[in-house]
């Protein structure tokens, strides 16, 4: 099944081999570069997936919920720097379904996909 994966970020050049690897696994990515466009591209046709990569840890609270508001069943990650403990701390409740480094590479993708199928399944 192809996946339909939206990239929120302002910048696209550091998520190259992520977006690559994705891509590989047959995946379609759109990118955006902000959570307005996001969005909207939620409301117009609902990705299984977005990857949130807000500037702080507070705007990516805000465009989780703004996604959420929009349609509650889209999957989410969110690019951090947080430990692990401090992101679920700080993203608690909102249902994200995982965090990624703020390069992410082929692992990470692979890494993300494998989670996404899981609970798709």
């Amino acid at each position: 099944m192809k996946r339909s994966i939206l990239l929120q970020t302002g910048r696209p050049a550091v998520f190259a081999p992520f977006v690559r690897e994705l891509e590989r696994q047959g995946c379609t990515v759109t990118t955006v570069a902000d959570a307005a466009a996001c969005k909207d591209c939620v409301q117009r046709q609902a990705p299984q997936l977005v990857v949130v990569d807000a500037p702080t840890h507070g705007q990516a609270r805000q465009d989780v919920i703004g996604i959420m508001r929009v349609n509650a069943l889209v999957h989410t990650a969110v690019v951090t720097d947080m430990a692990a403990d401090a992101f679920h701390d700080a993203m608690e409740g909102l249902g994200i379904l995982t965090s990624l480094p703020p390069a992410p590479g082929a692992d990470d993708a692979r890494r993300l996909l494998q989670l996404l199928n899981d609970v798709m399944a």
